[in-house]
Formats: structure tokens, sequence, C-alpha cells
């Protein structure tokens, strides 16, 4: 379909960081053909379609940079626990009784929840089952990148579930095959790379391979690194070296690389970052909710004003509870404020492009989306400001409010790749209700099944009668 997006602010994100207002946007078979202002658009494309975007904001479709689809049924399982509980006695063992039904269920969730608040673009580090997971994205319609989450050691104090356990060359056959599957999937929505889960459950022998796969397929490498204080010890006390120290004498480092959470790095591997054009994904609310540290002692700051790209991500249901990227610009452009004493530390405008076109740069798609501009795919944001949290709102504010004051729920309409998947808050490509009824149900045969298999029973702190 060819229509004219028309009227209100546009906020490109462009390399001039242009800001229309009364501006408009062509879309041609999925592709944007023409950026502008209003007037002087609507003569020259008289006959195609409008959609009406008075008083409302036009921004580029929001990627979230940490994005665990199969985490999804997991909402509320692991609050209020330390990080080795979360992982070994919540997660490990919920991934490990999932069935494929279940992370396919997962996924539609998840991407439902991500458009449903303004995203349109989801990096998954990687879970299993995961061929469940790109056919769900494809069916939604969103875009997105997934992996497979390689392990392929563990510690007998904390073990591994033996559903996920592998060998070193079966991590590796299984990136290979989910990559030769699910690669260009969903019209070519669908994007595979490689993945490892946490520095003590990989190999060096692992890393080393996945990267080589990596690199003969010519996709990135997605891990979680550098945590927390104890994940950072532990390498240091196994290896000698911090953590991005170690993975760079292994000599895998690389513009390919996307690391994940990243709260406890030094100066030294902060140059380190930026001289090997290694990406960072910055995941506030998880670190804030879950106790990691990346706010009291990461140095976002310092790897932003490096020139190393930082993006935004939620991370999941299971570690951040919500997955609406408004709250992480939020925490990206305030919780640091209050660390380091300084109220102009990190910008809205900068917060707005972690989540846009860093993000899109940190999964080498910024020729494809992350900013409104000609020739990039049109995946589009439609807001509404018309609402209390928005009032007073001046032109020197705009982009602040988005940051400040905005929420997910403000977005009104989504497309992705030309495609109305979102229309005045209603989904378009899947039945919501029954994607939410048939959610919950499977998430309660998953706790059914994680107490059967690992005795693993909650119950509320108050009294429910």
């Amino acid at each position: 379909m060819n229509f004219v997006v028309e009227g209100g602010y546009v906020i490109t994100v462009d390399r001039s960081r242009r800001v229309l207002r009364n501006g408009a946007v062509v879309v041609e078979d999925g592709r944007i053909v023409d950026v502008g202002k209003a007037d002087e658009v609507r003569s020259k494309y008289s006959g195609y379609e409008r959609v009406d975007a008075r008083k409302k904001i036009v921004l580029p479709g929001i990627v979230d940079g940490h994005l665990h689809q199969t985490q999804m049924l997991a909402r509320g399982l692991a609050d209020d626990v330390d990080l080795i509980t979360w992982i070994h006695e919540r997660i490990l063992p919920y991934e490990a009784v999932m069935d494929d039904r279940d992370a396919y269920l997962s996924a539609l969730l998840c991407s439902m929840e991500a458009i449903k608040t303004g995203t349109t673009t989801t990096v998954d580090p990687g879970g299993y089952r995961m061929e469940n997971v790109a056919k769900a994205m494809a069916e939604i319609g969103v875009r997105g990148v997934i992996a497979w989450a390689s392990m392929d050691v563990d510690d007998p104090a904390r073990p591994v579930p033996k559903e996920l356990k592998t060998s070193t060359d079966e991590a590796v056959r299984r990136n290979d095959e989910l990559l030769k599957r699910c690669q260009g999937m969903g019209d070519g929505r669908i994007t595979v790379w490689c993945g490892l889960r946490v520095e003590p459950n990989v190999s060096a022998e692992l890393i080393s391979k996945i990267n080589e796969l990596a690199v003969k397929h010519g996709v990135g490498v997605e891990m979680h690194n550098a945590v927390t204080k104890e994940q950072m010890e532990w390498v240091r006390k196994r290896t000698g070296r911090t953590t991005v120290e170690y993975l760079d004498s292994l000599g895998v480092l690389g513009p390919h690389w996307l690391l994940i959470h990243m709260g406890w790095i030094t100066d030294k591997e902060v140059k380190l970052l930026k001289d090997r054009d290694v990406k960072v994904a910055h995941v506030p609310g998880a670190s804030m909710k879950g106790a990691y540290g990346s706010i009291a002692f990461g140095k976002f700051p310092e790897l932003i004003s490096s020139g190393v790209t930082v993006c935004l991500g939620c991370d999941s249901c299971a570690a951040n509870n919500s997955l609406d990227m408004f709250r992480a610009m939020y925490l990206a452009a305030s919780a640091h404020k209050e660390v380091r004493y300084d109220p102009d530390l990190i910008l809205p405008e900068e917060a707005l492009e972690m989540a846009t076109i860093q993000g899109a740069r940190a999964v080498g798609m910024e020729s494809q989306v992350g900013s409104i501009e000609k020739g990039k795919r049109a995946d589009l944001i439609i807001v509404n400001p018309n609402s209390s949290n928005w009032i007073p709102n001046h032109e020197f504010a705009l982009i602040p409010n988005l940051v400040y004051s905005a929420e997910g729920r403000d977005v009104e309409t989504v497309m992705i790749d030309g495609r109305v998947v979102m229309e005045n808050r209603r989904m378009t490509t899947v039945d919501e209700q029954k994607v939410l009824e048939e959610s919950q149900k499977s998430s309660e045969r998953i706790l059914d099944r994680l107490e059967e298999k690992f005795g693993l029973k909650l119950s509320p702190r108050w009294p429910i009668t």
C-alpha cells in the first residue's frame, strides 16, 4: 500500500536530527520514499492514501536492543531475588519445562506487548525452541534478531538443567541450524545471529567457535557480560583478566559483537570497546529491579561520550516486568544523573537516539531502520500527546516530554514495513484477546510442571482469601 503520513511533528532522528512541524512521510511498497513538509509533499503524491497525524508525533519505530522472547510467560516468577537465584532456581528451570507451544505463545505475547508500546524491532539474545519464536514474530509482523543461547559448561554447585545442557559442538550445531532454518523469515524481517549465554556457562572453545560461525555467516554475536560484581570477579578469578579483556584475549571482539548489561567494566575496557567497535546494550530497568549495579557502578556516560554505540533494552518480563521502552528511555536519561549529581549527564535526545538509531546501529540495521529517511523501511509509530501526562506541551519540550512524560500506551498506530500492525491501539495481525487467554493458560501449565519437576511453588506475601 502507498500512503502519506501527514501532519503533526515528524521527529526524523536523521543525520541532521530534523524535527518537521506539519511534516509528512511518504511510503511506497514498505519503504520511505520522501520526507518533508506536508504542504510541499501533498501535491506530489495526490493519489496516495492519507494517514492523518495532525496534532500527533511521528517517530521511527523503537528498537529494543535486548529482549528475551521466550521469557514472557515468566512474568512474576523471579521477582525480588538475587541474580544467581533468578537464573538457576527460577529461569533455567522455567526454560527447561517449556514446550514448542509455550515458546510460540510467549513470543506472540512478547511481540504484541512490544508493538503496543511502540517497539518495531526486537533483539533477542537467545533462548531455546527458537524456531517457534521466529514463527510467532513472522506472523505478528515484528522485525527482529533472534539467536540460540549457547552453554557448554556449568558448575556442580549451580547445575544447568539437563534439558538445556549441550556439548561445545552441539551448541555450535544448534546455532548453525537456526541460521539455516530461520534467516530471512517474515519476508526478511527475521535476522538470525549467534548467541552465548553468560561467562560462567561458556568455555573459551565455545566462544571462539561461535565467533567463527558468526564470521562465516556474516552475522553478529550476542552475549550477556559483566552483569554483576560477582560475575565480573568470577571471570577475574578464573582467567586473571576482567571480562572484556578476557574476551579480547581470545581474539574475538569486533564490530559484530553486542555485549549486554556491562555494568561492571573499567576505564581501560571502555577504551577497548571503543577501539574494537563493540556494541553495548544498556538495560537500566532490569538492573534497577534486580540490583545488578549498572546505574551505581556502570560507565554508560563514559561509553556514550567516548563514541561507543550504546543501545537500550528492556530484557524480559522475568527481569524487568515491563517491555515499555519509553520507561527505559526515562531511566537512561534520569538514573545516571542521580548517581553522578549531574542534571544534564544523559540528555533526553541521547536517550531517544539510544532507542532508535543507536539500536539499529548495534545490530547492523542502520541502513534499514532507526530513523525516518528516504530509502529506509517504513517502520513508523504515531504517538498521541493529547493527554494529561503531556499537557502543557511546547516545542522546546517536545523530545524531553517524549522521554520524561510519555508512556508506551501513548502510541496510537504502529507500522512495520509499511504494514499497519496496530491502529488506534488495536492489533491488526493477531486476535489480542485470544493471545492473552492462551498465554495465561500456558503459563499456568508451566507452573504446574515447575512444581512437579523442580518443587518450585510460589505464594503471595499477603494472604489472598
